[in-house]
């Protein structure tokens, strides 16, 4: 073979196998909004970036924290992420609004027999004993159409209150509503782990009822999305990016020490290791897949409640197809 057939040859396997192999010379860069609650698999992949064999190589991941689903959507519909984290009753509402993304993932899971229930929660001293006492009181919530908002209203609505009058809504942090129902500013908090085990651990709060009253099953809680124009022009990246998240969640899952550990020291989460490891965990799906079962019932309750107004197709919503097999 001629000299420069053979490096003409050579130059063409050579671009052949790096878009085949998913290699790539550049990282690309992955603009990640994330929250502070139930998404520890995605954590761990900035926390233990060791167990993540193509971040480095494939793509790199840049975070940023929103203390709310609304924000959080908001940044996304601008252009300004790539990937993000959404409470899925949150999701399914934007995406019955014509919000453009792809679902591609689930990372926790809410309630269930084995799985954490998030807690709603007032002082030990309060006069609130049940679900009918929270007439003309305050209750917190994340954020506008969050999934703590939806399962409070859903609970109040069973329980023959109108959540649109009876009580009043103030959106605050999660870490920032344990201080706030001490200092009298709530009347009853919102609490993911780890702000439930937390609280619990400091004594003086007592638990309501949890989001189980609202829902009344196991369902997907923190899911991940895509804007459809970075699927369609990094698809290699992105089963690159979920390959790795499938192996954070082993370790994880799996390897609790260390995981946890690592957890606390990149200050994702903010309580000693003992309680992280003590306290009731959600279930993170193995393979990260999304629950398309619990997900139809999601969405004929949010259809039945009218937070969504006609059809909504999941289908053009969920793809599974760029999880690892």
């Amino acid at each position: 073979m001629r000299p420069f057939l053979k490096t003409l040859g050579c130059a063409l396997f050579s671009a052949v196998f790096l878009y085949s192999s998913g290699a790539y010379a550049d990282p690309v860069k992955i603009r990640v909004g994330h929250g502070s609650a139930a998404e520890e698999p995605l954590w761990t992949m900035k926390a233990a970036p060791e167990v993540t064999p193509n971040q480095g190589k494939s793509y790199d991941l840049e975070y940023a924290l929103f203390r709310g689903t609304d924000k959080r959507f908001q940044a996304f519909e601008a252009g300004e992420l790539d990937i993000a984290t959404g409470s899925a009753h949150s999701v399914m509402m934007a995406a019955a609004a014509g919000v453009k993304f792809k679902v591609i993932a689930s990372l926790s899971r809410e309630g269930g027999e084995n799985g954490f229930a998030t807690q709603y929660m007032v002082m030990d001293d309060s006069d609130i004993k049940s679900i009918a006492d929270l007439k003309d009181k305050t209750i917190g919530i994340n954020g506008a159409r969050s999934s703590a908002e939806i399962w409070a209203r859903l609970a109040l609505a069973k329980n023959g209150l109108n959540p649109m009058r009876d009580v009043k809504w103030v959106a605050l942090p999660f870490p920032s509503q344990g201080e706030a129902v001490r200092a009298g500013k709530l009347d009853v908090g919102a609490f993911p782990q780890p702000f439930a085990a937390f609280e619990e651990g400091r004594g003086g709060m007592r638990t309501v009822f949890t989001s189980t009253d609202g829902i009344g099953q196991q369902e997907d809680l923190m899911l991940l999305l895509v804007k459809e124009t970075f699927l369609q022009e990094h698809p290699q990246v992105v089963r690159d990016f979920l390959s790795d998240l499938v192996a954070a969640t082993d370790y994880y899952v799996n390897s609790p020490e260390q995981s946890h550990q690592k957890l606390i020291d990149a200050k994702f989460v903010n309580i000693p290791l003992e309680m992280s490891l003590n306290m009731r965990k959600y279930e993170h799906p193995m393979d990260a897949k999304v629950d398309q079962s619990s997900m139809e019932k999601m969405v004929d309750t949010l259809q039945e409640f009218g937070y969504i107004n006609g059809d909504l197709d999941l289908k053009t919503v969920v793809d599974m197809s760029y999880l690892p097999e």
